[in-house]
C-alpha cells in the first residue's frame, strides 16, 4: 500500500505533474518551486525585502505564469497581510506590473498623491486604468485579509475555504483524508509576517501564539495538501561589531525572532541578506557598487536557503532588487560580474530586459 502511494507520486512526476509552478528565479527553482506540501519560512532583517519576496515569488509570478500559459490548475491564495493595509499593497502590485510591463515608473506616493509637487499626470492615470482588469482578475485568485490576526481566526478561514472547496473522508477509525473537489488545486497561505500574530484566550504569551498558529500551518500544509509561506523577522543587533565580521554576516535559523518552532516544522528556510544595511562591506559581490550614488537606493539582496528538508540546502543566489515596485532578478555569478553595467539597475532597464 505505502509502496504504490509512492508509486502515484513518481508517475505524476513523469506525467509532469509534480514540477511545480515556476517562482521567476530559474536558479532557485530547481531547489524551491511551488509544490503541495511544502512549508516555507522567509526571514531577514526589517527593511530587507521579505514581504516583497513574498508577494513576488509566492503570488505574483506565479499568477503571471498562469495567465500566459493557462496550466490545467485550479490556483488560489490566501494572504494574511498583518502589517500592510490592502489598498496599499494593491498600490505597490499595480506599480510593478506597469513597470515591467510598460518601462514606467510610478512611485507607491506619487500614485497615491503624497508628493504636493509631483502629482500623477494623465497619461500615467489612463496607464493606472489600463491595469484595472488586470487587478480584478488577480483578486479572483487571491484573498487578501488585512489587520493582525489570531492563531484560530488564521485556522477557521481556511477551514472554511478548504469545505467549500473539498471534503474529509473516513479512511480508519484514526484517520481523516482530505479530498479536495479539484485535484489540480495548488493553495498557497501566506502569512506576513508572524511576528504579528495576537495573543488569544488561552496563550499568554507571543511565543506560545506563534507556536498554536505554527502547529494550525503544519495542518494545513499536511492535513490539506495547502502550501503554508510565513515570513518572519530576524532577531539580531545590527550595531553590535560581532555582526560586521564576515563569519557572523549572512542569518541563522537561530536568530528567526520570536520562536524557533516556525523554522523548525518549515521544510524550506530562505533568508534575505542586505550587506548594506548590515555596514557589511567584505561580501561576495561589491555590494557597494550597488547603490546608487544620486539617491543612494541599494539594488543588492542575497537569497540563501538555509533549510531544504527534501533537496540542497546552503544555496546562495545575488539578487538585484528594485524596491519602488518589489521586483526582484537574479544577477549573474559573482565570477561574471566584470564590465556589469550597474548604471541599469538605477535606470530600471536591467529589470525590463531580464524578466
Amino acid at each position: 500500500m505505502s509502496f504504490d502511494l509512492l508509486n502515484d507520486e513518481v508517475n505524476a512526476g513523469m506525467a509532469g505533474r509534480n514540477a511545480g509552478i515556476p517562482t521567476g528565479f530559474h536558479k532557485l527553482d530547481k531547489y524551491i518551486g511551488l509544490r503541495r506540501r511544502i512549508m516555507t519560512m522567509i526571514f531577514g532583517q526589517s527593511g530587507s525585502g521579505k514581504s516583497a519576496f513574498l508577494h513576488s515569488t509566492f503570488i505574483l509570478s506565479p499568477f503571471d505564469y498562469i495567465q500566459r500559459n493557462k496550466p490545467d490548475i485550479k490556483f488560489k491564495v490566501i494572504l494574511f497581510s498583518m502589517e500592510r493595509s490592502k489598498v496599499y499593497l494593491l498600490a505597490k502590485w499595480i506599480c510593478r506590473k506597469i513597470f515591467i510591463e510598460e518601462g514606467v515608473l510610478i512611485p507607491i506616493p506619487k500614485l497615491l498623491g503624497w508628493w504636493e509637487n509631483d502629482k500623477l499626470t494623465k497619461d500615467e492615470h489612463d496607464l493606472f486604468l489600463k491595469y484595472r482588469s488586470y487587478l480584478e482578475e488577480l483578486l479572483t485568485y487571491v484573498d487578501v485579509i488585512e489587520g493582525a490576526q489570531n492563531p484560530t481566526g488564521i485556522f477557521k478561514y481556511v477551514r472554511e475555504y478548504s469545505k467549500g472547496n473539498g471534503y474529509f473522508e473516513e479512511e480508519s477509525e484514526f484517520k481523516r483524508v482530505y479530498i479536495p473537489k479539484n485535484n489540480n488545486e495548488v493553495v498557497i497561505i501566506g502569512i506576513d509576517h508572524i511576528g504579528l500574530t495576537k495573543i488569544e484566550k488561552g496563550y499568554t504569551t507571543k511565543k506560545e501564539a506563534i507556536d498554536k498558529l505554527s502547529e494550525y500551518l503544519q495542518w494545513m500544509r499536511d492535513g490539506l495538501g495547502y502550501i503554508p509561506v510565513l515570513v518572519s523577522q530576524m532577531n539580531r543587533n545590527l550595531s553590535n561589531p560581532l555582526f560586521t565580521k564576515q563569519e557572523a554576516t549572512e542569518p541563522s535559523i537561530d536568530e528567526v525572532k520570536e520562536s524557533g518552532n516556525p523554522g523548525e516544522a518549515s521544510d524550506c528556510v530562505i533568508s534575505i541578506f542586505d550587506p548594506i544595511r548590515a555596514r557589511t562591506e567584505d561580501f561576495s559581490y561589491k555590494v557597494k557598487k550597488f547603490v546608487d550614488p544620486a539617491s543612494g537606493a541599494n539594488y543588492f539582496r542575497s537569497i540563501k536557503i538555509l533549510k531544504n528538508s527534501y533537496g540542497v540546502d546552503s544555496i546562495r543566489s545575488g539578487v538585484a532588487f528594485h524596491g519602488a515596485t518589489g521586483t526582484f532578478i537574479e544577477l549573474p555569478h559573482k565570477d561574471h560580474m566584470d564590465g556589469f553595467d550597474y548604471d541599469s539597475l538605477f535606470n530600471g532597464t536591467f529589470f525590463l530586459e531580464n524578466r
